[in-house]
């Protein structure tokens, strides 16, 4: 019996030694996509280059050597800069991307199809997706590629905002 009180006590200890993990959200809202013209049918990447700051993502939350323990997309909202429709898009895949050899594209959410006449779409998050390690990287490229149902002979802007979870 003493050594289960023992072993009780001890474990608590070691929980209440161990940090607090925290949350933060962190956005990236009216991120711009540009597709130059002419574009061809099928698969059209566009990227955005976004500066990772944790101190000022974190602000006073911040300390020297916090690192991201856990980092999901939680909502994907695009829709074109203008007042058009996805008329000629019928699919959109968001992915990260970084300089980084040892880590690979992740792809982060799609909509597939559009619906027709849509102003706005909202992307489905993958559960399965993992976006930490990104989190500890100076730059990462967030890469929305868009299929074409037609060729189409201009620029396309997309905007897109983009929000994650961040546990540290």
């Amino acid at each position: 019996m003493k050594n289960w009180i023992f072993v009780l006590l001890s474990v608590g200890l070691l929980y209440s030694c161990s940090g607090e993990k925290r949350t933060k959200t962190f956005k990236l809202e009216n991120v711009e996509f540009v597709y130059s013209g002419p574009i061809f049918e099928g698969s059209n990447p566009a990227q955005y280059v976004a500066s990772i700051d944790l101190k000022s993502i974190l602000k006073d939350d911040y300390t020297e050597g916090v690192e991201v323990d856990n980092a999901s997309l939680k909502s994907a909202l695009v829709r074109p800069s203008e007042a058009d429709n996805f008329s000629e898009i019928n699919a959109l895949v968001l992915s990260l991307a970084c300089d980084n050899p040892d880590l690979q594209m992740q792809e982060l959410a799609v909509v597939n199809p559009i619906p027709k006449g849509s102003k706005k779409v909202k992307l489905k998050p993958s559960p399965t997706a993992d976006a930490t390690y990104f989190f500890g990287e100076k730059k990462i490229y967030v890469v929305l590629d868009a299929s074409f149902s037609k060729d189409v002979d201009r620029n396309v802007v997309l905007l897109g905002s983009f929000e994650f979870e961040l546990t540290y």
